[in-house]
């Protein structure tokens, strides 16, 4: 089994946690954690992937992510540097960000390691580790998951949005009217005129596609689908 590993989360992760410590402790983390997840998986070897500094999702959308202001963790850069230097990560190409290098390289043989909720847009095994705070806890996680449940989740985004990524989503849609609409759906056909009825434009709803899509190849784009898939939709564009 090869472990994907999303080592922007990993640097992230580690570099807050030690925000008030020396840069070797939050190193330390970054390894330690390396290390746990290969063997909670039982991985055989594996490949980390950081996000391009720049991300293609910007130009379909200049606000994409804008919302996140806060000061990065002071540690951030040079562990960065530490895991492409040490920790065989790579820098995800063509302006794409780690998460698209998971969605590209996922196999039958690889298992995507993330806490990301996004890349179960993905089909196939993926871990999400422990993770605790201030009276709370999450335990490690293995999910399977299908290409249908995959599809499910991302027509589901492009209803409700994403906040974390500064992506509006239909008015008056939340989580739960998103799972509502699309739960009878049987295939992606059926989720795609769902999700189509509820958008005002063509472009806007292709404009969220594309930044909420997690790729599967390099060539991959929601244009593709988008034009594979409007059938016998009229054309919704207004002035």
């Amino acid at each position: 089994m090869i472990a994907l590993i999303d080592m922007d989360l990993v640097c992230f992760r580690c570099a807050a946690s030690a925000e008030n410590d020396p840069y070797n402790i939050a190193k330390y983390r970054a390894e330690e954690l390396l290390d746990n997840i290969l063997t909670k998986t039982e991985a055989t070897e594996y490949r980390g992937f950081l996000s391009a500094k720049d991300n293609f999702r910007k130009k379909v959308y200049p606000e994409y992510k804008a919302n996140r202001t806060a000061p990065k963790p002071i540690h951030l850069e040079q562990l960065r540097e530490h895991a492409m230097e040490n920790m065989s990560a790579e820098i995800a190409e063509d302006n794409l960000e780690a998460d698209d290098m998971l969605g590209i390289h996922q196999t039958e043989d690889t298992i995507i390691c993330s806490l990301d909720k996004d890349l179960l847009q993905i089909p196939g095994k993926h871990f999400q580790w422990e993770i605790a705070g201030k009276g709370w806890s999450k335990p490690d996680t293995f999910i399977d998951q299908t290409p249908l449940e995959g599809l499910r989740l991302f027509y589901e985004q492009c209803l409700k949005g994403d906040t974390s990524d500064n992506i509006k989503g239909i008015s008056g849609i939340g989580n739960k009217k998103a799972k509502i609409i699309l739960e009878k759906c049987k295939d992606e056909q059926e989720m795609f005129n769902a999700v189509y009825d509820h958008y005002a434009t063509e472009d806007e709803f292709i404009m969220n596609g594309r930044c909420l899509w997690i790729l599967r190849s390099l060539d991959d784009d929601f244009k593709n689908h988008f034009e594979r898939l409007n059938i016998d939709n009229g054309d919704k564009d207004v002035d």
